[in-house]
């Protein structure tokens, strides 16, 4: 009876030494770390706002093509977006527009350099509501709204803490940023809303930015996008679609840019793909590839 209840013991015993030893070795599976390399390794990708959703995408499919790649999403506004980087709390960014002169000279100067890369092209664009009389504008008839040299009852918004999009929105109609004049809102989807319900307001925002921020049908139904003119007498007023903007007929184009630290692996395969295979995926978004995507066609 002893020998029975002994060999019962010891059975009992090996089973759980063996489960006990299957689990550390899951868990040191789960907790292996991918060295780094163009196409594995972990990363931390900080991007303005309005690009969460088509950098989510790229993302997606970079890691359904590598899984050994782990990259993170850390969207802020454009205020903050370089500091993540800088400060090492992202290893790459990815913004819309140009940086601006602080973030350039800090690029030179910094003993690790950043690399900027072109990936993909923006507007900014002008929405009003669905009853205002407005129904074109030129660059001219924006910078005196904008100046504030020009009223007529008019509401100008531009999100507060996008100031990537005021320097170049600034920049882009001629106005210097100490004169530029607008109210400010505390997000995109404010502005929009504001917009939806005031015939007499005029919002500036990224078109990256229309999409992620209308939410609900009748907003959007409520607002329309204003075509744009380089010259006031200018009979061709443009529309931001795609194609107007990868071809520059747009007026108010603004690039989007890839940035990371020289000489780091992941950051730089990412940037690679983002400028080859990733193209697709913003032919495919609200954004304009930076370049035409090679398709082969073969002829049979």
């Amino acid at each position: 009876m002893n020998n029975k209840v002994n060999r019962s013991v010891s059975i009992k015993l090996i089973n759980a030494l063996f489960l006990f030893s299957a689990m550390l070795f899951l868990m040191n599976c789960s907790q292996r770390k991918v060295a780094d390399s163009a196409l594995s390794g972990q990363m931390t990708l900080a991007v303005d706002r309005q690009l969460g959703d088509i950098a989510s995408s790229q993302i997606e499919t970079f890691t359904r093509y590598y899984p050994d790649a782990a990259i993170t999403i850390l969207p802020s506004g454009s205020n903050k977006t370089i500091k993540h980087l800088l400060s090492h709390n992202a290893r790459a960014a990815m913004i819309s527009g140009e940086p601006g002169t602080a973030e350039d000279s800090l690029f030179t100067t910094m003993q690790r350099p950043l690399r900027r890369e072109p990936v993909a092209r923006d507007a900014i664009i002008c929405i009003v509501n669905r009853m205002s009389p407005v129904r074109k504008l030129s660059i001219k008839e924006l910078k005196s709204l904008f100046s504030g040299k020009v009223n007529n009852g008019i509401l100008p918004l531009v999100t507060a803490d996008d100031y990537r999009l005021q320097s170049v929105f600034a920049a882009g109609v001629g106005i210097d940023k100490k004169d530029f004049k607008a109210r400010g809102c505390s997000n995109e989807t404010e502005l929009i809303r504001r917009v939806s319900t005031d015939n007499k307001a005029i919002g500036m925002l990224f078109r990256s930015s229309l999409d992620r921020g209308i939410k609900v049908d009748w907003i959007e139904k409520n607002i329309r996008i204003v075509p744009l003119a380089k010259e006031p007498d200018g009979i061709s007023a443009y529309e931001p679609t795609q194609q107007n903007i990868f071809e520059g007929s747009y007026p108010l184009v603004t690039t989007v840019y890839y940035v990371y630290y020289s000489g780091d692996a992941l950051a730089a395969g990412f940037g690679s793909w983002l400028s080859s295979s990733g193209q697709k995926a913003f032919e495919r978004s609200s954004l304009a590839p930076y370049k035409a995507f090679e398709r082969t066609i073969i002829l049979k």
